[in-house]
């Protein structure tokens, strides 16, 4: 894991964001950011931005986001099926891959391919070799599936690094591998193995020593 945040990527001028847009993504909100798709040479990219938005979410809310997440991005660069750091813009953007997928509960089962779920396992567990954890995985739409049917994970806003192994990483961890396996219980009901019941069952089991309200469980998410 080390302290190394990664490669330095190279700095995009502002000034030539506007000739590379194609469309919104994402429009802004007064909190949230501009998220539109660039084409750089070719090559779709991503492009997210917090310029555009007032001056005090800027800087309250923007600037702090974006110092947050340009170190987590940087510490996965080379990892497939995450988004990569392309470019840095200023203090208030940054450029990053396009993954061209869906998201993998909205695809219908016939259509899953054999082993997906255990491929997102091998996916997070790569992400958290690398020090990271993105903590938001109980969001379905984070986990995807490719037009060559791998798996892929976005959105790194919440994620979080840690230097080294301990109690707290290890839990997070569990955090992000329980998320998926809540959602393998939901795409796929039954599919779940007797150790992966267990591995729900023993952190739902923690979460009661949890200090922040639990959210009513889904009936979905019932373990069969």
């Amino acid at each position: 894991m080390g302290k190394d945040p990664g490669p330095v990527v190279p700095k995009f001028p502002r000034a030539d964001l506007e000739a590379r847009s194609v469309r919104v993504l994402r429009p802004k909100t007064w909190v949230a950011p501009d998220v539109r798709l660039l084409d750089m040479d070719g090559r779709p990219a991503v492009l997210k931005d917090f310029a555009p938005l007032p001056m005090a979410t800027r800087l309250t809310i923007g600037l702090p986001l974006i110092r947050w997440e340009v170190p987590i991005l940087r510490r996965l660069i080379g990892l497939e099926g995450v988004p990569q750091l392309l470019y840095t813009v200023d203090r208030f953007a940054f450029v990053m891959s396009y993954i061209e997928a869906r998201p993998l509960y909205k695809l219908p089962t016939a259509e899953l391919p054999a082993g997906i779920f255990d491929r997102v396992l091998d996916l997070v567990d790569a992400i958290h070799a690398r020090g990271v954890v993105h903590l938001d995985l109980r969001q379905r739409k984070n986990t995807l599936i490719t037009s060559a049917n791998r798996p892929a994970i976005i959105d790194f806003a919440s994620a979080m690094h840690f230097g080294k192994d301990g109690k707290i990483f290890r839990f997070m961890k569990n955090v992000d591998r329980t998320a998926i396996l809540k959602l393998k219980n939901r795409v796929l009901p039954g599919s779940l193995t007797e150790e992966e019941k267990e591995q729900l069952h023993a952190f739902d089991r923690m979460r009661r020593f949890w200090p922040l309200k639990r959210r009513r469980p889904n009936l979905k998410d019932r373990i069969s």
